[in-house]
């Protein structure tokens, strides 16, 4: 399989468009579609809960990132490849930083920047959105997962029987 090097400006503003499209303007767009709860002049005590949880969102999603980084540093930036029988599944399985704590830390990261919209916009249409979103990575992440195992095998169930798939605590050794 032929794999092809990306340049790490280009790798860095391409994943930096996607994720500022699905967690930054969908919600935003979203947001129009319905009144703002708690929304008068500006945002209420309550809505600036949010903030939080969009900081931690973002927080989550940039150590995944800088996790990855570190794998196609590793690999001089071939981490390109065209195959769709694993097309989101990397040819390296991360296992440190964020990962130790949840194998899907980017889509827990989505999630948590969601929430913190829905509370920060108060918007109905934000939270269907968030529902969405939520319901499509329980699937996603079922397919991905069974990519993961084919293609790592032992390591991949090792891995999986100790760290959760979202959040929780690690187990030793027991089967999720």
């Amino acid at each position: 399989m032929r794999r092809y090097r990306t340049p790490p400006l280009l790798a860095a503003t391409l994943i930096t468009l996607v994720y500022a499209t699905v967690n930054i303007a969908a919600p935003l767009a979203l947001s129009k579609l319905t009144p703002r709860a708690g929304w008068n002049d500006g945002p209420s005590v309550r809505n600036l809960l949010g903030i939080p949880i969009l900081v931690a969102g973002v927080s989550t999603i940039l150590w995944s990132v800088a996790s990855h980084a570190t794998e196609w540093r590793e690999r001089d930036w071939r981490v390109l490849k065209l195959d769709p029988d694993h097309l989101l599944t990397p040819e390296y399985l991360v296992t440190d930083g964020p990962y130790r704590h949840s194998r899907n830390p980017l889509y827990l990261g989505d999630i948590l920047m969601w929430a913190g919209w829905v509370i920060f916009l108060g918007s109905l249409a934000v939270a269907l959105g968030l529902a969405v979103l939520t319901l499509g990575l329980q699937v996603g992440v079922r397919l991905e997962e069974r990519g993961l195992a084919r293609q790592f095998g032992d390591q991949w169930k090792a891995y999986a029987s100790t760290v959760p798939r979202f959040i929780g605590r690690r187990r030793d050794g027991e089967a999720t």
